[in-house]
């Protein structure tokens, strides 16, 4: 009979199992200093197949707890030690009876001979007390961890939290296929993990869309043309637009943005966008500034009693007219602004290139292609109108997609700051465009090759059905126990142990679960420096405070102001 080797036999011994194992977890013995709280450790075990048999397995698990005690150090010792100042090594008590016994929960099990594949399989009969724990290889470890990974397309995301010479991948076929989450509280992490998922995907050539609110991704615009030669790197700033006959999306701006109309006034705006066209692609403040032309028109002629123009609305006062032309110039007012004030914030970048966002519906073959990253930056606009733009153009890239025509690959859209785009509807924002546009793409886009990445630092404001249709997750330090209870409730198989991590994280660490990984690990994110913007991050504000000189504008102002307080205060001793 040949004899098979076990793969567990080089592996260093730590360990021994104690009484009262069950099938999910067990204590054991732990050599000092052997191992550490998030250890993947092994035990040597034997289990049933069902079928008579009884065969050698290793037990993987993950050390969750460790306890230490001495029973020759009882507690009215350790108070004696205290109250009088006394250092345990001037005593007899001894200080080499301490006992460190570890808590495992199991992951699964392989079976334990060389050359078998390595694939989890779920433990169905505890290890048995007396058992052999050992630290396992790190060739073989990673072995387990990344088993498979080579089918799928494997990208690096780091290595383990606890053993920094275990590399982690994941799915890459998964990830732009089957949707993740990330999450995290500010500071966490949630752009170096963007970043290094991104810098993977791009080395595999796939087309990558970002909707990126507060120009995160600026730092790998500009390092593109020395870190990949080879990618177009484009970054667009926002047309605000409508489709085609799509009257709903301007009736929805108006209406948010505007001021609270009445029924009647209701009436007369919708019969202004009933009788007056829009040309897709055409500027929406320009079609607005034709709203407002038309509405005046209509309102001088009610006034001066001509019924030019007025079909439909013969019954409608000038007054109420004149309220719609108002509210509509507020409209027109805010977002003249929104779009300098993102033009403002791109002049902050000279030696960038920004481009106009072409058209999705007529050119999406210029925002989607094979190599190439496109950033939508968004930086001055409010909610409601980056909402807009980014439900008509993700519609439009979906549908060229689900149309089966070919004109654009399969593409992976990264959701920064997402609870601005696809709000809860217990936040109060509904009618956001784009919440039923991403719930379209989280609930079907796998069949076309559309992937979300949806990032944020508040889960608990998150759309429930987006956040349902998430496959994989990356959880990053969380303090807020609302978003904790949420991670809890969304996630499969998560238990208080690993919620109980999550405060402590530092940056760039995190749990990843999920259809991208084989087992949940807890792993330290690779930081990508070369792609950090320098122009953000690293603001001095003390040192801008310091050197702070008031234009001449400001100097002006207060100068009046001054003199404005000299006249009023010899006004005021005056006698009246």
């Amino acid at each position: 009979m040949i004899q098979t080797r076990k793969i567990s036999e080089p592996w260093v011994s730590i360990g021994t199992v104690l009484g009262q194992p069950i099938i999910d977890s067990y204590t054991f013995y732990l050599k000092k200093y052997k191992a550490k709280k998030g250890d993947i450790v092994a035990a040597e075990a034997k289990l049933p197949t069902g079928e008579g048999k009884v065969i050698d397995v290793v037990v993987w698990g993950r050390i969750m707890e460790i306890i230490s005690s001495n029973d020759f150090l009882p507690n009215e010792a350790t108070k004696e030690l205290t109250e009088g100042n006394i250092n345990i090594q001037d005593t007899i008590l001894p200080l080499t009876k301490n006992d460190s016994i570890c808590v495992v929960k199991n992951i699964g099990y392989t079976k334990n001979c060389t050359g078998e594949k390595m694939s989890l399989i779920p433990v169905n009969y505890p290890v048995s007390p007396g058992g052999n724990i050992k630290y396992p290889a790190p060739k073989d470890l990673a072995s387990l961890l990344n088993a498979e990974m080579n089918n799928k397309n494997p990208i690096l995301i780091g290595n383990l939290v606890a053993r920094k010479d275990i590399k982690v991948f994941v799915s890459a076929n998964n990830m732009v296929s089957r949707h993740v989450l990330i999450i995290g509280m500010t500071g966490s992490g949630k752009s170096v993990v963007k970043r290094r998922i991104e810098r993977e995907l791009m080395e595999k050539d796939y087309p990558i869309l970002n909707i990126d609110p507060h120009g995160d991704d600026l730092g790998i615009v500009a390092q593109a043309k020395k870190l990949f030669p080879n990618h177009k790197i484009k970054l667009f700033y926002p047309k605000i637009s409508a489709p085609v006959n799509n009257k709903e999306v301007i009736f929805t701006l108006i209406e948010k943005l505007g001021k609270k109309l009445t029924d009647p006034q209701y009436d007369f705006l919708n019969w202004l966008l009933e009788n007056i066209n829009y040309e897709a692609g055409v500027s929406l403040i320009s079609y607005i500034n034709t709203l407002i032309q038309r509405a005046n028109t209509a309102a001088a002629n009610k006034r001066n009693r001509s019924s030019d123009g007025l079909n439909g609305i013969r019954g409608t006062g000038a007054t109420t007219m004149g309220v719609v032309a108002r509210s509509l110039r507020m409209v027109e007012a805010k977002l003249k602004k929104m779009e300098k004030d993102n033009k403002e914030n791109m002049e902050k970048f000279p030696h960038l290139k920004f481009e106009e966002l072409p058209d999705s519906y007529s050119q999406p073959e210029k925002i989607i292609a094979k190599s190439q990253l496109s950033i939508l930056y968004l930086k001055g606009y409010e909610s409601l109108p980056s909402s807009t733009i980014v439900s008509i153009l993700l519609d439009n890239l979906f549908n060229h997609r689900s149309s089966g025509n070919k004109t654009i690959p399969p593409f992976f859209t990264i959701i920064e700051e997402a609870q601005n785009f696809i709000p809860s509807k217990a936040e109060g924002q509904d009618g956001y465009p784009s919440v039923e546009t991403i719930k379209k793409i989280s609930t079907e886009g796998r069949k076309f090759g559309v992937g979300l990445m949806v990032v944020t630092q508040r889960p608990y404001k998150l759309d429930e059905t987006v956040c349902s249709q998430m496959n994989s997750y990356i959880i990053l330090r969380l303090k807020n126990e609302r978003d904790q209870r949420f991670v809890k409730n969304t996630m499969e198989n998560w238990d208080d142990e690993e919620a109980k991590q999550l405060p402590n994280f530092a940056n760039g660490q995190g749990i990843v679960s999920g259809q991208i990984t084989n087992i949940p690990l807890t792993v330290q994110i690779k930081f990508d420096r070369d792609l950090v913007n320098p122009d953000l991050g690293d603001e001095n504000f003390i040192s801008d405070v310091q050197n702070w000189k008031d234009s001449e504008k400001t100097k002006k102002k207060r100068e009046f102001s001054k003199k404005f307080e000299k006249v009023f205060e010899s006004d005021q001793r005056r006698p009246h």
